[in-house]
């Protein structure tokens, strides 16, 4: 089954681009069960598009205000949540202080190679 391990990190922590990927985390990312990632910039850099009865809203970053904003996605192949959640815990381990990692399972998509 596929999972999405998605990855918040405190809105303090915008340097992120500047940053290389850690070596205990890049080593991750290149596990087999790990299908794709993406890394994203701060929430500053989000525009967001909102359907409102029809007209579409445009807002300059994201729409949801938070102490927290998504900073990536990891794409995983596991049996089961208990494989989703020990991936993710084990990738938890290679971040920075105040990261969360939210597990949710793909409904369904397309991964390029799967």
């Amino acid at each position: 089954m596929q999972y999405a391990l998605l990855a918040y990190n405190p809105a303090e922590d915008t340097d992120r681009a500047a940053r290389p990927i850690p070596g205990a985390l890049a080593t991750m990312l290149d596990r087999p069960e790990v299908t794709g990632w993406a890394r994203l910039h701060a929430d500053g850099s989000a525009t967001t598009l909102r359907n409102d009865e029809g007209r579409v809203l445009l807002t300059d970053g994201p729409f949801i205000d938070s102490k927290e904003y998504l900073a990536g996605l990891i794409l995983i192949e596991a049996d089961d949540l208990d494989g989703a959640l020990a991936t993710a815990r084990e990738l938890l381990g290679t971040t920075r202080p105040g990261t969360a990692i939210e597990v949710r399972p793909i409904l369904d998509g397309h991964l390029r190679g799967a």
